[in-house]
């Protein structure tokens, strides 16, 4: 495969700006539409078995997934100066930036609606957001810091005198 020769276009910040907006409306239109359309089904559907405990995991779940939608909100408005121009747009879709946890989180919500619909023991699905999020702390903080290679002392040189000394005496054997 060739690489393309020259640089790699890039998206202008007027771009960037469209796609965060139109990344926001698609996720607000996904929570939107799937918290109305879970209470009109069990609402009307599935009375009986909507007790308080489900009515608090959906109150817990949605607001949850709120907050996670203004966070990401919050990450698409650009930075402006003084003037009133755009310094710097972060850009929501990019690859392994923070909001594609946030989305992954939004889209959940979701599943678990719909499934919980089906059975109320899919609420247990609920349980892979904090092992979700114990698995990204492992995988970006904790398992690096725990396995990290333990730092050279520099006082050691004496130590590392010692063992050239030692290799050399087995070369020489």
């Amino acid at each position: 495969m060739q690489k393309p020769k020259g640089k790699q276009a890039t998206r202008g910040l007027k771009q960037i700006l469209d796609e965060n907006a139109q990344t926001v409306n698609f996720y607000f239109n996904v929570l939107a539409i799937s918290n109305v359309s879970y209470l009109l089904l069990r609402f009307t559907l599935f009375w009986n078995s909507f007790t308080l405990k489900f009515i608090i995991l959906f109150a817990m779940l949605s607001l949850f997934t709120w907050i996670a939608f203004y966070i990401m909100k919050s990450m698409a408005k650009p930075t402006l100066d003084e003037n009133g121009s755009v310094l710097d747009a972060a850009d929501l879709n990019m690859p392994g930036h923070v909001s594609e946890y946030f989305k992954d989180i939004i889209l959940f919500s979701p599943i678990v609606y719909s499934t919980s619909l089906i059975s109320n023991y899919f609420w247990l699905l609920l349980l892979v957001y904090p092992g979700y999020a114990f698995y990204l702390a492992w995988k970006n903080f904790l398992g690096p810091w725990f396995f990290a290679p333990a730092p050279e002392d520099p006082s050691s040189g004496a130590d590392q005198q010692d063992k050239k000394v030692k290799e050399k005496r087995k070369m020489i054997r």
